[in-house]
């Protein structure tokens, strides 16, 4: 079989016939030394023209199919098959841009007490060839857990945008296979409590969007909806139990802020499934105010408590409508940073990370 490779590219598929080509070429276009990279492509039993399309590239990929079992079973074939020291995911339905690799190599490199890289995506929406910034990426690094409110401020990364040690990896397997979706955020959160992480503030990937993604849902699609919500209350129920079993629960407050995150998430899945009453939706409201309120502002703080005292007022509905028209205003939210600054002025990501020995980069 010959030396392993530094890295291997890998990539999860189902029924992506319109896109897997792309997602493969964008990957052989890699300006990486192919004899030092793998391309790994896992078909998670696509009934389409998925596998004759993987079979048209040869020995440049290495096709392995599978029955149909979700994200998590596909995860687990492909790092149980990866060769590279450095493994970098990709789903079959987005495209990585051509410096990737080589960056994510370089910043291993630099800091080999790092098990994992993460960086950026832009939002692609292929049909009008537009894209737009993920505003969710906060570019935090290091031992999250152990960062002052980095747990609360972290996001943006999913399996496109993130690079993780093969080693690292292996120690987390075998992801619980009933996570059909979201395997991604059970993953990550172990992840992050088990080795340093490293940021990189560039786009490196562009994550397609298109009808059939399966955590963007519209909201009549009532099944898709329901699986959706049963999955990601699996993946929560599935990270507090990693998490206790590997002592960081009761023991670390960053655990619990991550699975209180993870549950107001899930909560608001139900709330499209099933309009809360008031006094519920007042309740999801202050839970979010108590978990969130340490990055904010004293004056931001007052300005959520009133928030919370609408929802109740407005109810679901009406708090949304209201929502949507005070997001639409040209001046509304202008003013509103303006007066109100949701982070106190010592709080910014550049100096809360220099405080807690960051790893970050420029």
């Amino acid at each position: 079989m010959g030396s392993a490779p530094r890295v291997t590219a890998l990539i999860d598929t189902y029924n992506h016939e319109r896109f897997i080509a792309e997602a493969i070429e964008s990957v052989l276009a890699q300006d990486f030394p192919a004899s030092e990279m793998e391309i790994l492509v896992v078909d998670d039993g696509s009934t389409d023209r998925t596998p004759e399309i993987i079979r048209g590239y040869g020995d440049r990929v290495r096709h392995i199919r599978k029955e149909n079992g979700g994200q998590a079973s596909a995860l687990n074939v492909g790092f149980a098959e990866a060769r590279g020291e450095i493994v970098a995911m990709l789903d079959g339905d987005d495209v990585w841009l051509p410096h990737k690799v080589q960056r994510i190599v370089e910043v291993f490199a630099q800091h080999p007490e790092a098990g994992m890289v993460v960086h950026p995506y832009q939002y692609w929406f292929s049909d009008v060839n537009r894209c737009s910034e993920d505003p969710a990426f906060i570019p935090l690094a290091g031992y999250l857990p152990d960062l002052p409110d980095a747990i609360l401020r972290f996001g943006g990364v999913g399996t496109c945008s993130t690079a993780i040690r093969r080693d690292v990896a292996l120690r987390l397997l075998p992801l619980p296979e009933r996570l059909e979706v979201f395997a991604d955020s059970y993953f990550l959160g172990a992840a992050i409590f088990s080795a340093p992480v490293v940021c990189i503030k560039e786009y490196l990937t562009l994550y397609r969007h298109h009808g059939s993604n399966l955590t963007a849902l519209g909201a009549a699609d009532l099944t898709r909806l329901r699986r959706s919500n049963e999955s990601f209350r699996g993946a929560m129920e599935e990270t507090r139990r990693w998490l206790t079993e590997n002592g960081f629960l009761p023991r670390k407050p960053s655990a619990a802020q991550l699975v209180e995150r993870m549950a107001l998430v899930e909560q608001l899945q139900q709330f499209a499934l099933r309009r809360p009453g008031r006094l519920e939706f007042f309740g999801h409201l202050r839970r979010c105010h108590r978990l969130y309120s340490p990055l904010w502002s004293r004056a931001y703080r007052l300005f959520d408590a009133i928030k919370a005292g609408a929802g109740f007022v407005l109810g679901y509905r009406g708090y949304h409508a209201a929502q949507r028209l005070y997001r639409g205003s040209l001046s509304l939210p202008q003013l509103r940073k303006a007066l109100l600054p949701a982070q106190p002025p010592e709080f910014g990501p550049t100096a809360a990370a220099g405080r807690s020995g960051s790893l970050e980069l420029p």
